[in-house]
């Protein structure tokens, strides 16, 4: 499956981040590791984010673990970047 994808590491509840992309509409899947190996398996998998055609997009982290974010849009997006917000 091809993707765009930061491995964001251990990261607490809470925190934020913003992604930005110049393309078409993109399908933005923030994952735990479990759940980011059966995306990647391509096995059932659960995220928090969507599909959206605008950007930029905030999410934030539901809970204490090792995250991923992947930005899947089937090679239309170009420019896509990914920033921790801080308070």
């Amino acid at each position: 499956m091809r993707h765009l994808y930061w491995d964001l590491g251990e990261t607490g509840a809470g925190t934020c981040f913003e992604v930005d992309w110049r393309g078409s509409t993109a399908r933005v899947c923030l994952m735990d590791g479990n759940e980011y190996q059966a995306y990647i398996d391509e096995e059932a998998y659960e995220f928090y984010g969507g599909f959206f055609d605008y950007s930029p997009i905030t999410l934030r982290v539901p809970y204490d673990d090792y995250w991923y974010l992947a930005v899947d849009s089937y090679d239309r997006v170009k420019n896509v970047t990914v920033d921790q917000l801080f308070d």
